[in-house]
């Protein structure tokens, strides 16, 4: 998906950009989660900034949809699978614990889903954090004073 904002702030790689959110646009925009300004008129984006855009431009901004909607199924399938492993690992293993078949699956599940979500988390903040912002692609317009 594709919008038009105004760029608010830089910073280093990154720049706020300031959309304009119509009714229509923002239900179908997989970035909502993202936008701060919901059900506003305005909403502000944190976009990758490759073209050095200054405040005051407008550019063209592109949402990655397919990757964010892999990265959406990547982290809950990824939490679905660690919870069920956990439940059987626990399970599997309650006669060699000190505890009932209950409680060993449960803190099973309590185990896999903690070293999941470690796992996940170092995972998207080292590797796919560049890749889910949207991304400015055209500077449209020079913001005053910029020539």
């Amino acid at each position: 998906m594709r919008d038009k904002g105004i760029i608010v702030t830089t910073e280093e790689d990154m720049a706020q950009v300031e959309v304009q959110c119509s009714i229509e646009s923002c239900q179908n925009c997989s970035a909502q989660s993202l936008c701060i300004g919901q059900n506003q008129s305005k909403g502000l984006l944190t976009a990758r900034n490759p073209l050095r855009a200054y405040p005051g431009d407008e550019v063209e901004i592109e949402i990655p949809d397919t990757k964010y909607s892999r990265a959406l199924i990547l982290l809950f399938g990824s939490l679905l699978v660690a919870s069920l492993l956990g439940i059987g690992l626990g399970s599997l293993l309650s006669p060699l614990l000190p505890f009932t078949s209950s409680v060993s699956s449960l803190l099973g599940l309590l185990f896999a889903l903690i070293i999941a979500g470690i796992v996940l988390f170092r995972y998207f903040r080292a590797k796919n954090k560049a890749s889910l912002y949207p991304v400015i692609i055209n500077i449209m317009k020079k913001g005053e004073g910029q020539g």
